[in-house]
């Protein structure tokens, strides 16, 4: 069994650890905030629209949107709606497609990703903002507390620099870039 670190605990985040565990990992999730999935609950003023039911690689811009393609072909549109109902999720689509929680409230969206990292088993260690990430024979994670974690994988769920309230401040990236 290997153990896996996923480092943040965003909606990527809870969905790679859920996903890591239940493919037989001993996981961990850190997450720099006290409470994982901060901006879940700002998302699609607050009622969450998780996914898209017009997803197509023509949403995607950038120097190379054809990098999506793999992605979208392991885990789709439709993956993530059963990924949710699976979870106690009912999807309500509008009609431009956007998929909400049939609640309209995006802290069932959260309820139901906290309630399965718990279910699961995982340990999520709040409050535990990476400062360093190291490869050797394994990875080697320093926070900012000296707290330190060994991992034979390592997940970067970090987020981009959209939300630096949230946490998402473009800290991944330089972690990313630690690793080459």
């Amino acid at each position: 069994m290997h153990k896996i670190l996923v480092i943040g605990g965003g909606a990527a985040g809870m969905m790679a650890a859920i996903s890591a565990k239940k493919h037989g990992g001993d996981v961990i999730l850190l997450e720099r905030n006290k409470r994982v999935g901060k901006k879940i609950l700002a998302t699609g003023n607050g009622r969450c629209n998780y996914t898209n039911i017009n997803l197509s690689i023509d949403n995607y811009h950038g120097k190379n949107p054809k990098f999506v393609y793999s992605p979208l072909s392991q885990f789709n549109v439709y993956d993530t709606i059963d990924f949710f109902e699976k979870l106690g999720i009912s999807p309500f689509i509008e009609e431009n497609g956007r998929v909400y929680p049939m609640s309209l409230q995006s802290s069932s969206i959260l309820d139901v990703l906290r309630f399965e990292l718990e279910y699961l088993g995982i340990e999520v260690v709040t409050e535990a903002f990476v400062i360093d990430i190291h490869k050797g024979d394994k990875f080697l994670i320093t926070l900012e507390d000296g707290r330190k974690f060994k991992a034979d994988r390592v997940i970067l769920a970090t987020g981009g620099k959209a939300a630096p309230n949230t946490g998402s401040d473009g800290n991944g990236y330089r972690l990313a870039e630690k690793l080459g």
